[in-house]
């Protein structure tokens, strides 16, 4: 190679790495919001942003410079957590964009402190999809980590959240119709209790068993069951799912099956067929980050599906794929149904 084919070669090198590098810093942006977000939200500026205030006022409050205030209100606004104010405060004012408003309020259960604490959950776990097999200590997630992930996926029974199933339920009428008559309804993978408990408050004479495996997990869900007032109506069992006993005791049942791994889905399928009554419904939902495909995965989706397959769990099954597993578990009459949740699947158990 000549020496100018050398300079070339190095001068593309370079330039590769400075790409590289570029790429680096831009994910690192992400990361270091998440930080400033966090120390914000620890110091109490996000809680008093949610009224008109001004930079002089946060500083004020808080012990800290003007000048230091309005430089992370100025990054906070390029992100869209604030914006300006309408000028009613004396000089520049800010507020709390409206969805971070929401989100710091926690509307319907989706608080700014779940979703940091899951955040720092799939942070941690990533590093693991490179471990040797012979090192991973275990496929699940237990304890205060499960906490963790059922509390980012759980919602509140607020008036948002009974809007929000009220709508699923409506795209659903024959399932609706045995929560309305009282069920029973079984829950398989209640975590906190999110869609459990805000449809016993939807349906006040229905009545429901929740399965849940983490004693964490459940120990919260039957906080919450007692927070709603519906603890005499529910009853939430600490126990693996494929442990359950009953037999054609329940008219309807939800499963939460994106949270179910790959060597217990047949046999909770199975005890969950065993459970309800002849034309017993069972319900699943698809769930597969918006925006994306199984060929051609977005970012955001492909670090989803690390994190689910390093559980061992079929990340983004598709509604055919779970009409499929169903039948094979014996269930008939599949039908997907679109709801303001994504794509639903109702399936029938024989009645003879």
């Amino acid at each position: 190679m000549n020496v100018n084919g050398e300079h070339d070669q190095r001068m593309e090198s370079v330039q590769a790495a400075m790409a590289a590098r570029s790429a680096v810093r831009s994910w690192a942006e992400g990361l270091e919001l998440i930080e400033l977000v966090r120390a914000t939200h620890r110091a109490g500026w996000l809680k008093q942003l949610r009224g008109e205030t001004t930079a002089a006022e946060l500083a004020a409050a808080h012990g800290t410079s003007v000048k230091q205030v309005s430089e992370v209100l100025a990054v906070l606004s390029s992100a869209n957590v604030v914006r300006p104010g309408d000028g009613s405060s004396s000089g520049d004012s800010f507020r709390l964009s409206p969805e971070f408003d929401a989100l710091v309020a926690g509307a319907a259960g989706v608080e700014m402190t779940v979703v940091l604490d899951a955040v720092e959950l799939a942070r941690s776990q990533v590093a693991r999809a490179v471990r040797p097999t012979d090192q991973e200590p275990g496929a699940g997630i237990e304890g205060a980590q499960a906490l963790v992930l059922a509390r980012d996926w759980g919602l509140r029974p607020t008036p948002a959240a009974r809007q929000l199933i009220g709508m699923l339920y409506e795209a659903l009428p024959e399932f609706r119709a045995r929560l309305e008559s009282g069920g029973p309804l079984l829950d398989v993978g209640t975590g906190v209790g999110g869609a459990l408990i805000t449809g016993l408050t939807l349906f006040e004479g229905l009545r429901a068993v929740g399965v849940e495996s983490v004693p964490e997990v459940a120990a919260e869900c039957r906080r919450r069951t007692e927070a709603a007032g519906v603890a005499d109506r529910v009853d939430i069992r600490t126990t693996d799912a494929r442990a359950l006993s009953d037999e054609s005791a329940f008219s309807a049942c939800f499963w939460a099956q994106p949270f179910f791994s790959e060597d217990v889905r047949a046999d909770t399928l199975t005890v969950i067929f065993r459970a309800l009554r002849p034309d017993g419904l069972l319900l699943v939902q698809e769930l597969f980050p918006p925006g994306s495909t199984q060929d051609e995965p977005t970012l955001r989706a492909g670090l989803d599906r690390l994190f689910f397959t390093q559980r061992h769990i079929p990340f983004g099954l598709s509604a055919e794929e779970l009409a499929a597993e169903g039948h094979a578990a014996g269930f008939r009459d599949a039908r997907v149904t679109d709801s303001a949740l994504g794509k639903l699947v109702l399936m029938r158990k024989p009645d003879c």
